[in-house]
């Protein structure tokens, strides 16, 4: 696979890349809802930056762009791409996953508060400590004498009548976000037709026939979030959706220790099968908002070529040092045969 990497501002860094050049676009960008507090993600991406990607993609390159589920995010994405020049007439991708954050207040409870009154204490339940990985297995962290951890959750139930009214009702309620959606757009062509368009080509790839518009896949694992990395693990704040004042306490002492300190990880096999679905071997792929590479860890699994930018000097640390995984040691730790197999 063949490289260029560039730490930096992408509207300034793409503009060291020819026209028409790049065969597809793949990546995960800022959602401007401020995810887990990140300054980096505040604001949505400049539209110079699509502009760009926009003129160094050959006619008739398609664009994948991952965005949130939330109307308003959606929206406000695909209103910048077109803007920049794509043709977004074109059906979402979903990534379906097996978690995600609850994001709802108990109404109950937050009357309560309002009130002042304190709650009864019905119940007590002992949970063990767990990360996320660890929680699918059914198995909690220990401490340093390898004793399992607990919290202890307190089920309470109002003493007021109002609070009684609405016990069980949430405030914002928004469902666990188990999906994710990838915008499709198109750089458009001169052609006529899309007939005239493929016959450019000497053969329609073979996988092309081999994909579906919905991908179900779990997050990466933490061996393959750190594939590839040395130094020592950093501790990782992790958000678990508890209410605010408990959410607050477990942040102190909840963490996912981990080398690859990014928190917006895709998994290998999710990119993998959107640049197998749009792509040819040998296509140069272009990722404007790198991350830590996952992108180009599936251009060297699909033997693809890979332009990947970030702006943090931190992640594309870790990107840079992701890359150089050889082609062989991903096949082994992802468990995968690539030819035909791969979804």
């Amino acid at each position: 696979m063949n490289k260029i990497l560039f730490n930096g501002d992408s509207k300034i860094e793409l503009q060291k890349v020819q026209n028409n050049s790049v065969d597809f676009m793949a990546t995960d960008p800022p959602y401007g809802y401020s995810f887990m507090g990140k300054s980096w993600d505040k604001v949505l991406p400049d539209r110079e930056i699509w502009k760009e990607s926009f003129r160094v993609l050959k006619e008739g390159s398609f664009i994948c762009v991952m965005a949130a589920p939330r109307t308003d995010v959606l929206w406000r994405i695909c209103r910048d791409l077109e803007e920049a020049g794509f043709d977004m007439s074109f059906t979402n991708i979903e990534w379906v996953y097996h978690s995600g954050f609850p994001k709802a207040s108990d109404t109950s409870k937050q009357i309560d508060k309002r009130l002042g009154v304190d709650r009864e204490v019905i119940n007590k339940i002992k949970q063990p400590f767990t990360n996320t990985n660890r929680r699918e297995f059914g198995y909690g962290l220990k401490d340093i004498q390898g004793e399992d951890k607990y919290r202890e959750k307190v089920i309470t139930s109002s003493n007021t009548d109002i609070g009684q009214k609405y016990e069980g009702s949430k405030l914002g309620f928004q469902p666990k976000p188990a999906r994710e959606i990838i915008i499709v757009g198109m750089k458009p062509f001169k052609e006529k037709s899309y007939i005239d368009k493929v016959l450019n080509y000497e053969e329609l790839p073979e996988n092309i026939q081999r994909t579906y518009p919905l991908i179900q896949t779990p997050k990466p694992s933490k061996k393959e979030k750190d594939m590839g990395l040395s130094g020592e693990e950093k501790p990782v704040e992790k958000d678990y959706g508890f209410t605010k004042d408990i959410k607050v306490h477990n942040r102190e002492r909840r963490n996912d220790p981990r080398k690859n300190t990014h928190p917006t990880i895709k998994p290998i096999k999710l990119m993998s099968y959107l640049i197998t679905l749009f792509t040819r071997e040998g296509d140069w792929v272009l990722d404007p908002f790198m991350g830590s590479g996952t992108t180009g860890l599936a251009c060297k699994l699909l033997n693809r070529n890979f332009i990947g930018i970030d702006y943090e000097e931190d992640y594309f640390n870790i990107a840079e040092e992701r890359l150089e995984v050889s082609r062989e040691e991903l096949i082994k730790t992802l468990k995968i045969k690539v030819q035909g197999e791969l979804f």
